[in-house]
């Protein structure tokens, strides 16, 4: 609801899985290890002093002590397998009744790595900045997921940029799949809101207290109205999924868009290769699933073509996206945008105009003012599509870097933009080193 609420009592944190899984019996040797506690003690003082609220022994926990507690055809889960050894594709296997902890992992902001390491650390391979990455082979899990669907980066600097990208996308699918297999998948708890010190981890609020791209992610994911394109068989569906009290009814209307190549066109232009529209009517609570035709989920042109879902209450610009491919197969030439700062009373805005497609784009307002907030991140543009960025600071630009280093790299970031490919409107960027330690 609109307050923080105590929903139900947990006896433990992961000790029936740590029972069944983590060669406990061998080490306890008969010898007891808690389970009175959790199925006896508490659920009787809890009954005792708080009988209006469930009491659930364990997370996870299925529901009965004969079956695996982390079974998700019952009870609540724990999904770590994908974090720790697969991709964030992988959440789409799971099946689960309710996902009571799942994560992955990104680096903190920008001002906050800089604020704890000296320049020469800013290294993927420095003593320092692997001090603050408790995860065991945490830079290899990292690597691992943004090669699965980001192009490589040139440095550290982009790394830091495309892990946090990668992060915010990892847990925003999760959520999404979770939500779309609604009503077996009742919810889900992300791992997890803050930092308590600068750490690469799966916060979503840095130790010094800024909020990452994830933080937007999961802000937009869980809108109490979503709108996502999932795999469902060998085909594709618009889920549309209402979590609010009142039904939920419109016209959606779905395109796949081709894009010519550079060499065609200067700028890239979109254009109409097959359009539907679907009359939708979702109930209070409810689910509703629009199997999209033949014409709509195949394309012979996947690393150019777009599917683009719109249609009122679907989140940012009331449309969504879908791409046929990787962005590290799909990506072939630089992504090139407009931008402009402009000063406002509360602070600054920063429209951004795109030429080409331009994924997740973020404003990085940390690295001009550690206490600015940004409006959005990870806004994804279509040619011609425009935004703004509304950053509340108190900066001055005269007496800081200058207005225009609001809208310029590395403030202003987008999955496959070059420094060089960030211009003000109708003139060139200057030029910007981008000279950084070494990486691997």
């Amino acid at each position: 609801m609109s307050h923080p609420s105590l929903v139900l009592w947990n006896g433990n944190n992961e000790c029936v899985w740590g029972f069944w899984d983590w060669d406990w019996k061998t080490q306890l040797d008969g010898r007891k290890w808690g389970w009175d506690y959790y199925s006896e003690l508490l659920p009787a003082l809890i009954a005792e002093l708080d009988p209006t609220r469930p009491y659930w022994n364990g997370s996870p926990y299925s529901g009965d002590p004969e079956l695996h507690p982390n079974d998700p055809r019952h009870g609540n889960v724990h999904i770590w397998d994908v974090w720790n050894q697969k991709d964030y594709s992988h959440y789409a296997e799971w099946n689960a009744r309710f996902v009571s902890e799942f994560g992955f992992q990104g680096p903190p902001n920008w001002s906050t790595l800089t604020r704890v390491l000296e320049p020469a650390d800013l290294d993927l391979e420095s003593p320092a900045f692997l001090q603050h990455q408790k995860a065991e082979d945490g830079t290899g899990k990292l690597q691992r997921g943004l090669s699965a669907h980001l192009p490589e980066p040139a440095n550290f600097r982009e790394w830091h940029f495309l892990t946090q990208v990668n992060q915010a996308r990892a847990i925003r699918f999760g959520i999404e799949h979770f939500r779309a297999g609604w009503p077996v998948c009742a919810g889900s708890i992300v791992w997890q809101l803050n930092d308590c010190w600068p750490v690469t981890s799966w916060a979503a609020i840095d130790g010094y207290g800024q909020l990452k791209p994830l933080w937007y992610a999961i802000r937009e994911a869980y809108r109490p109205r979503l709108a996502t394109i999932q795999r469902r068989g060998d085909g594709l569906a618009v889920v549309l999924v209402n979590d609010s009290a009142e039904a939920w009814s419109g016209t959606l209307t779905v395109e796949r868009l081709g894009t010519a190549s550079p060499t065609e066109a200067v700028p890239p232009v979109m254009r109409l290769e097959a359009s539907h529209q679907f009359v939708f009517d979702v109930d209070p609570r409810g689910k509703t699933e629009i199997c999209l035709p033949h014409d709509l989920r195949e394309t012979e042109r996947p690393l150019t073509d777009v599917l683009v879902a719109r249609g009122e209450g679907l989140g940012h610009r009331d449309r969504i996206l879908h791409f046929y491919a990787e962005d590290k197969d799909r990506i072939k030439e630089p992504a090139r945008v407009t931008a402009r700062a402009s000063r406002v009373p509360d602070g600054i805005e920063v429209t951004v105009t795109a030429e080409t497609i331009v994924r997740d784009v973020v404003l990085q307002a940390d690295r001009l003012d550690p206490k600015a907030t940004v409006s959005e991140q990870c806004v994804s543009l279509l040619p011609g599509e425009s935004h703004t960025f509304r950053v509340a600071s108190t900066v001055d630009g005269a007496e800081g870097p200058g207005l225009d280093a609001w809208s310029r790299y590395p403030v202003l970031q987008g999955v496959g933009i070059r420094p060089e490919r960030i211009m003000p409107p109708a003139e060139f960027a200057p030029s910007i080193s981008t000279e950084e330690g070494r990486f691997q």
